[in-house]
């Protein structure tokens, strides 16, 4: 009998790219977690849509630099994924902001998320009012797909950083 073994994969947001390199953990600082992000782009089990490198675009600063080095990590649109966006905008239209010029990467992002069967990691909380726009958590809820914030994404995969030696002062 032939076993299949299913890759846990992970699409990640633009706004936990942007909090994982300005906010919270730089690479010039947390170089090991960096070395274990980018491990995971080249073994194809983190990916995101290619409507977040154009989010990245308008920050344009290192993080755009460094997309661009791991540019095969940004997904095309297939035709699942077009039929999952037109879903998920038709149930929660107030998921993009129509006064954005540029197209938002959340329909995206959990659209490829969900025809890979994959969990969407974000910063994004869940709204706290039922009149608020649906947020990235929320949807993912509402259409059975896992969602993780940065943290959670560490410890699922087993990530640990122990400092070495004494801190400078």
């Amino acid at each position: 009998m032939i076993q299949a073994t299913i890759v846990k994969g992970y699409c990640i947001d633009t706004c936990a790219l942007i909090d994982l390199w300005r906010r919270y953990y730089p690479p010039d600082v947390f170089p090991g977690l960096w070395v274990d992000i980018e491990k995971l782009i080249r073994q194809g089990r983190l990916i995101a849509p290619r409507e977040v490198l154009e989010e990245l675009r308008g920050v344009d600063d290192e993080i755009l630099e460094w997309a661009r080095r791991f540019k095969r990590m940004f997904k095309a649109l297939d035709e699942g994924q077009l039929r999952e966006v037109s879903a998920i905008l038709e149930e929660f239209p107030g998921l993009i902001d129509p006064s954005k010029t540029k197209p938002d990467a959340d329909p995206f992002l959990i659209a490829l998320a969900q025809t890979r069967g994959w969990t969407v990691v974000t910063s994004e909380l869940p709204r706290t009012s039922p009149r608020a726009r649906p947020k990235v958590p929320d949807v993912c809820k509402s259409r059975g797909v896992e969602c993780i914030s940065l943290i959670e994404f560490f410890r699922e995969r087993g990530w640990r950083y122990v400092q070495v030696g004494p801190a400078k002062a």
